[in-house]
């Protein structure tokens, strides 16, 4: 019993290595960071884009489904 035992807490000594350092490799890992800064700088360029042009972006939803709603008044 007492070696079953030594041999258990030598596998968890080896996990607890294993995944000290899988997480040290993560967090030393800076390529995510990078793609979530052009990620989010995507998001802020697109929002800035949607208020200044607001209304014109509403003006053509608007045409275009006018065109649409007159197609199919046609049918």
């Amino acid at each position: 019993m007492r070696k079953s035992c030594q041999k258990f807490r030598t596998f968890l000594r080896k996990t607890e290595t294993a995944i000290v350092r899988g997480i040290n490799s993560f967090i030393k890992d800076e390529r995510g960071e990078t793609n979530l800064i052009a990620i989010l700088l995507i998001i802020v360029v697109t929002v800035a884009l949607v208020a200044v042009f607001k209304d014109n972006i509403l003006d053509l939803i608007e045409d275009i489904f006018k065109k649409i709603g007159k197609e199919v008044d046609r049918l």
